[in-house]
């Protein structure tokens, strides 16, 4: 996994906090079905992958949030990337803090590259 990203989703003519979130959820659920490791966050979304694979699933939830009635949006993205290696995991970040989260279940691929 050579790429981690955090993506902040932001709609940006919803009327109501409610539709600000059923707009969000749909972006997650395009998260959700990539099949790439992600965690949740009250501000933003880190996913973990390939590079290609993140950006291009960058596409399809800004293409979703337009899809869930969205005319506009804004989108915060922090890139960790590094080509000939892999990057810190979510859970070697912020694993301790979350200890009886069941994603984050020490495993034997948690070791650190």
């Amino acid at each position: 996994m050579n790429c981690s990203i955090a993506f902040q989703y932001l709609p940006m003519n919803a009327g109501s906090d409610d539709e600000v979130c059923r707009i969000v959820d749909e972006v997650i659920a395009v998260i959700d079905a990539s099949g790439l490791d992600y965690y949740v966050g009250p501000f933003e979304t880190a996913v973990e992958g390939d590079l290609d694979s993140c950006m291009a699933l960058v596409k399809r939830c800004l293409e979703a949030g337009a899809q869930a009635g969205c005319a506009e949006s804004a989108s915060y993205i922090k890139i960790s990337y590094r080509p000939h290696g892999d990057v810190m995991t979510t859970e070697h970040k912020i694993g301790k803090y979350h200890q009886t989260d069941s994603e984050f279940v020490p495993t034997s691929e948690d070791a650190v590259a």
